[in-house]
């Protein structure tokens, strides 16, 4: 019967609507500089229903130096994703980039690297791209490094709960401020006619489990 409720299951989810909700968070707070202990900040997430597709981070960050600042983003037990380890740092530039914020929009599927945008003459990046992901502790990171604490993490996973970002400035420079953040969280919501469906196919196959059962069991003993 495990066999049948997974392929069932596979069967709902391939006939699954998509459901995509927008949360934002604004903080307006400075991140410490120079400071391991940082600055968290949190959403709460209820009401969504399925699992998730995809995720979309939006950091909106002034001042500063970007090539100071580390940042993931954690939920539940499991789901961890770098969004931006000391970026522009390099064996040649090991203090990253020096442009003052971001307004920018992380996705798994972008098509660069955050880390290595490239420099933006001192002024704040824009754009979508992808997160860090790189999880190495921010005084050795290097642009190298693979990227293994994406946000592919959070996939299949429910919605719901306190979803925490964390920034830290961990270079004396200038001051940066997080100015606010947001989630954008695609999820598969099953559709009702396949969702009874599928309940109706479950009970029909335990049905003839039953009785198949029962028909054994009358039968005598050779």
């Amino acid at each position: 019967m495990k066999l049948t409720v997974a392929f069932l299951t596979l069967g709902l989810l391939a006939n699954a609507a998509a459901q995509t909700n927008y949360y934002e968070q604004t903080v307006n707070t400075p991140v410490p500089d120079d400071n391991p202990t940082g600055l968290s900040s949190s959403i709460e997430v209820s009401g969504s229903t399925g699992l998730i597709l995809d995720i979309t981070v939006g950091l909106n960050i002034s001042g500063g130096a970007n090539g100071d600042l580390y940042a993931f983003l954690s939920h539940g037990t499991s789901g961890f994703a770098v969004l931006l380890n000391r970026v522009g740092k390099t064996e040649e530039d090991p203090f990253g980039y020096d442009d003052a914020g971001f307004s920018i929009l992380l996705n798994e599927y972008a098509a660069l690297d955050i880390h290595n945008y490239g420099g933006n003459g001192g002024a704040p990046i824009t754009g979508i791209w992808q997160p860090d992901g790189r999880y190495v502790d921010p005084q050795l990171v290097l642009d190298t490094d693979a990227r293994t604490a994406t946000l592919s993490s959070f996939t299949n996973q429910f919605a719901n709960g306190t979803w925490t970002l964390f920034v830290s400035d961990l270079a004396t420079s200038r001051q940066s401020t997080l100015q606010s953040w947001s989630l954008t969280i695609s999820t598969a919501v099953p559709e009702a006619a396949t969702v009874q469906l599928a309940a109706a196919g479950a009970g029909l196959l335990l049905a003839r489990s039953l009785r198949r059962r029962r028909f054994r069991a009358r039968r005598p003993l050779e």
